[in-house]
Formats: structure tokens, sequence, C-alpha cells
């Protein structure tokens, strides 16, 4: 008899020992926010008609956690009210993607239901409108036991729990739709940014910032369940594909927006092509689940393990990349370590380790997150700008030294142009002057004809060669060449004067050359084409020593841009010289019109 005893007592401890006590969730009035992890009993099946109240629960400390395989979960919490009054509480669940939420009670015996939300219901059915979903419940005095069936299949469990007042609720929602209208505006913001200036400037980093910033808000609409906005009830598991699309579009875009910024791809090849193989098989599981059949199977489950483990692989690959860009001293590695670093960090404590379920969230789910993209934005923006700038003042230098080959190039055909004539005109003056000069010697005098052809020839041959050798200007002899220029000019059909007003003697003989050859052209223009019968030069300059030359005349006016494009040598001279000397040209001319008037504005300094 003795003996039995003992083995009774033994069976009675061991049991009571195996069991334990249910933890017990006690309700006191300074009670108004909890976490229910610790106090989750589950009880799962696939496929099972068992009563729930007679189904045996089994404690978890952690919770639900991991990827659902098709299971439907029941979580069961215990509460006792001491208080002697009925208390009201929220079960709220804070993250928005779930697809489906059953709530009942235990009253005398029996399940009673008290409500339902999730993705698939209305969310206008939330007791309280919160981006999560939370449940009223009203604990009588004594012991109550209250039950959530979980339905939530093929994706990442984050079915945590709080237990919260009605005052703790409406403060945590406040402080979260704060926080997440700040990043709304800081996003958008950055995100309208970065397309405008690749607009403007056509660099890759803009389009990639842009595109990966589609990604993260994709991403984030989808964790905020924010398709609601717009249809009240969700397709199911529809959540996925966009949140799907987002991911995919980050894992692509980042590593590219990266190399943009500092070069990775040329330091560890390998690594950089696993990075984009790894994006590839994302890429594959992606469509396949565009298929709404896909949706409620394997598939689904499959492409959740896969993002689920790809993306840290792809995280830890840029890390890696832009580690080894540190180690080479390449550009902007050192501020694109520390921020992408705190950017994982802050994307392995939202998404990734919750949902392989190595830490659990906090009531505030979204603002680890959050901070996390307000500092990836900040520390992109200034990397951006940084890179912009520098590309900017690059493209200034380049232009400036395209410019300055330019004017080389100009002045080298200018001076080109300069020796060719100073030949041609000294070969002029010295070997046919002089031979022109010996046949009028040997002629005979008595053919006038002759004679007077001869010296015709000879006279024109001079003009020639005058016009052609560049003049020694020296001290005030510019003011003397000019009137002689005219005065070769000038004709019975055409007059010519030149004006002169608070005139300075020209020092700079290379300006001056210029300027003479401008004038020179000018009225070789006049003569030949314009049909003028008077021209009217006038130099000015002004008390801060600036000079304008103003050409006049009565004739044919001529259409700039046409006389360019058929490559009129004439106004091509001039414009070649006047870049070499710094000025500005206007022109005031009308085809089919009288009147030609021509500004050069220079200054003398």
């Amino acid at each position: 008899m003795r003996f039995y005893t003992t083995i009774f007592i033994l069976f009675i401890y061991i049991t009571t020992f195996a069991k334990g006590d249910i933890k017990t969730i006690q309700i006191s009035d300074s009670l108004k926010e909890l976490d229910l992890t610790e106090y989750t009993y589950l009880y799962s099946y696939k496929d099972s008609n068992t009563n729930i109240l007679d189904a045996e629960f089994v404690y978890s400390a952690k919770g639900l956690k991991g990827i659902n395989d098709n299971t439907i979960y029941w979580e069961r919490f215990s509460f006792n009210n001491p208080t002697g009054i009925e208390k009201e509480y929220y079960i709220y669940f804070p993250y928005a993607v779930i697809n489906e939420l059953n709530v009942y009670i235990d009253e005398n015996g029996s399940l009673v239901h008290l409500s339902s939300l999730g993705m698939k219901f209305n969310p206008n059915d939330k007791a309280i409108q919160s981006i999560g979903y939370p449940f009223l419940i009203k604990l009588k005095p004594g012991k109550t036991n209250v039950y959530i069936n979980i339905k939530h299949y093929n994706l990442s469990l984050r079915t945590m729990s709080f237990l919260l007042s009605e005052k703790a609720l409406i403060k945590s929602n406040t402080s979260s739709e704060r926080i997440i209208w700040f990043w709304k505006g800081f996003f958008f913001f950055a995100t309208l940014i970065s397309i405008i200036l690749y607009i403007l400037t056509k660099l890759r980093m803009f389009i990639y910032y842009f595109l990966l910033n589609i990604g993260t808000g994709l991403l984030f609409s989808g964790e905020l369940g924010a398709i609601t906005d717009f249809v009240s009830k969700i397709p199911y598991n529809f959540t996925a594909n966009i949140k799907q699309t987002g991911v995919l579009m980050a894992f692509i875009f980042l590593p590219l927006l990266i190399n943009e910024i500092t070069p990775i791809a040329k330091l560890r090849p390998r690594l950089w092509k696993t990075t984009f193989a790894l994006n590839i098989i994302i890429g594959l599981t992606w469509l396949s689940c565009l298929v709404p059949a896909s949706l409620n199977n394997k598939i689904l489950l499959i492409t959740t393990y896969v993002y689920n483990y790809a993306g840290p692989t792809i995280l830890f690959l840029q890390l890696h990349l832009i580690f080894v860009a540190f180690k080479a001293n390449k550009k902007n590695s050192l501020p694109l370590l520390i921020g992408y670093s705190v950017y994982s960090f802050a994307l392995l404590l939202y998404i990734i380790l919750p949902n392989l379920g190595i830490i659990k969230n906090s009531l505030q789910v979204y603002n680890m997150f959050i901070y996390g993209s307000i500092f990836e934005i900040l520390m992109f923006m200034t990397l951006i700008g940084k890179e912009t700038l520098s590309v900017y003042l690059e493209r200034e230098l380049l232009i400036k030294d395209q410019k300055n080959h330019q004017s080389d190039i100009i002045r080298a055909i200018v001076e080109s142009q300069e020796r060719e004539r100073d030949n041609v005109g000294r070969e002029l003056h010295d070997m046919i002057g002089a031979n022109i000069s010996v046949i009028k010697q040997q002629a005979d005098k008595k053919n006038k004809l002759l004679i007077n052809t001869i010296q015709s020839t000879f006279e024109m041959v001079r003009n020639l060669s005058h016009v052609l050798v560049t003049p020694l200007i020296k001290d005030n002899a510019f003011i003397d060449e000019i009137k002689d220029l005219c005065l070769l000019f000038s004709n019975d059909e055409i007059k010519i004067n030149a004006h002169f007003h608070n005139w300075k003697n020209m020092e700079d003989t290379i300006m001056a050359t210029h300027l003479y050859r401008i004038v020179q052209e000018l009225l070789q223009n006049a003569v030949r084409h314009s049909s003028a019968s008077y021209v009217i030069i006038q130099f000015i300059v002004n008390d801060d020593n600036e000079l304008t030359l103003m050409y006049e005349d009565d004739g044919l006016g001529f259409n700039h841009d046409k006389v360019i494009s058929n490559k009129g040598l004439g106004l091509i001279n001039i414009e070649n010289r006047i870049k070499i000397i710094g000025a500005e040209i206007t022109f005031d001319s009308m085809e089919g019109q009288k009147g030609t008037t021509i500004i050069i504005n220079l200054p003398l300094n």
C-alpha cells in the first residue's frame, strides 16, 4: 500500500512539474501596456476538426515565428481580473500584413466570436482606426480565456500582439502616424528631386536612386497595407506581390546606385556577378508569383524563403564590396560604408530578423525602418549631391578646355590666313608689280591705250597688295590706316567715311590688326554684295574704356544665319576675329529690306 501511495504522489508531482502553471495575465488598474508574447499558448493544425476548447495548447515564450507553410494557428491568452469590475482592453496586432485574424472568448465552456479583422476584411471594421488590427475585449471579474485564430499562409509570421488600454492604443497610433507622415514627406521630396535632377543632368545615379525609392515605397506601402486606401478588400496575398516587387527593385537598383557613387563592380567582379545572379533567382520567383494561382500554393512559400534568405546575402555582399572599396581608398567609400551599415542594420532589425523569428518586434514596428530609411535618404542625397557637384565641375572644366581649344584653333586659322595674305601681297608687290613696271618702261610710249592699261593693272596690283599685307600699325597710325582703307574702297558709286570719338592711341597692335581686318571684311562685303551708296563707320570709346565699333550702310539687307549656313567666308572671318579679341557682335539686318547696322562692343582693358 505504501508503495502505491508513493507511486501516486510521484505521478502527481511529475505531471504537475511537466505541465507547469499556466501563465496568466493579471489585470490591474495600473496596467496600460503589455507585450503578450511571453504569455502565448499555441495550437496548430493543417486540417482538423478538433474542438479548440479541448485542444492541447503548448506554451511558446517567443510566440509565433518563422514562415508559415499552410498551417492554421490558434493562440490562447489567459487573463485574471481581480479588480471586481469589468475592464476593457485592446489586443493589438501592430503589423498590417496579416491575412485573417478571428478572435473568440470562452464563456461558460462555449466559444463566442468577438470580431474578425485582416487584409481580407474591410479596414473600416476596426474599432479604432490604426495601421494594425485592434480587438476590443471586455474582461469580466475572474478568469477569462481569449482565443485568436490566425490564417496567414505561405508568408512570414509577424503576429506579435500587445494588450493596450484605449488611451495607450490611441497614443501609439498618433505617434506612429506622425513618424510615418514625416517619412512620407521626406521620401516623396527625395524621389521628386531625383527624377527632376535626372531629367536635367541625365546622370544614371539619379534614375537609379529614383527607381530605388520607387521600390522602397512599394515595399513600405505593402508593409503598411496602404493599398486599402484604394481597395476596401485586398485580394488574397496580393500585398505579397507589391512587397516582392519593391524588394526586387531595391535589390537591383541599390547595387547599381552604389557602383555609381563608388566603383565596386571592378574590384570584385565575381561577387558583383553573384549579386545579380541572386537577383535573377529572386526575379524568377517574382514572375511566378504574378500568376494569381501561385499565391495559394507552394510557389509563394518557396518565394518567401528565397526573399528571406537571398535578401540578407545580397546586403552582405554589397557591404563587403563597399568595405573592399574602402580598403582600396576609393572615392566616397567611407561615408557609404558607414551609411550602408546603418541602413542594412535597420533592414535586419525591421524585416529580415523578425521574418526569420530571430528577434521580436516592438509596438512601434515601423519606427526602426523609418529611421533607417530617413538616414538612407540623407546619406544618398548627400553623396549624390557631392558626386553631382564633382561631375558638374569636371564638365565645366571640360567645356572651358573645349572653348580654349576652339579659340586656339580659330587663332591658328586666322594667323595662318594672315601669313598667307602677307606672302601673297608681297609676291604681288615685289614680283608682279616689278614686272609690270619693267613692261611699262619698255612699252611704246605712243600707244596710250597700252600705257593706260599697264598703269591701271599696276594700280590694281598695288591696291590688292595693300589690302592683303598686314599694316604696321603704330601709335596713332590706326586712324590713318582705317581712313586709307575707306578711301581705297570708295568710288563713284559708294562713299565711305570713318569717324572717331574720344579715341585713344591703341597700344595693342594685335587687337588693332584684328579691328583693321574686321573693317576690311565689312567694306568688302558692302562693295561686293550690298549695292550701298554710303557706308559710315564709327569708333566710339566711352568713359569705361569700352570701344563700340558701329557700321551702317543703306544697302540690301541679309539673313545672318542663312549667310553663315552657306559658309559665307566674310562673316565667318569676322566672327572668328571677334572670338579671338573677346568682343561681342550684333547684327541688325533683314533680307529684302534696305539698311544694315552692325555693332561690335569690345573692352579695351
